[in-house]
């Protein structure tokens, strides 16, 4: 114990830095380990939430299209919407989608 602390310490210091380290057990199955803390982390997400919804909006969607399509009053109504767009008159479309328009 007569030896210079200083000088252990520099010996224990170059003896760890010559050892390299075992990282096998931390490479078995990383990728299984990342993926699933990520699926854990990402449950309940507003993300997660909006992709099982995906389907539900996209039929909404369709439904909307189908009854807006289905629910023109006659083909004249059909011919002031085109008219009005066609010819950028704002006006009469704006009386149309609001009904003020007859």
């Amino acid at each position: 114990m007569s030896d210079n602390p200083d000088k252990i310490l520099e010996t224990l210091f170059s003896t760890a830095r010559a050892t390299p380290p075992d990282t096998s057990r931390v490479e078995f199955g990383f990728e299984t380990r990342f993926a699933a803390r990520l699926r854990d982390e990402t449950r309940g997400s507003l993300a997660e939430w909006a992709w099982r919804l995906c389907p539900f909006f996209a039929a909404l969607a369709l439904a909307v299209g189908w009854w807006n399509y289905s629910n023109l009053r006659s083909d004249t109504d059909a011919q002031i919407v085109v008219e009005a767009t066609s010819s950028n008159d704002d006006q009469t479309l704006l009386a149309y989608m609001t009904g003020e328009h007859r």
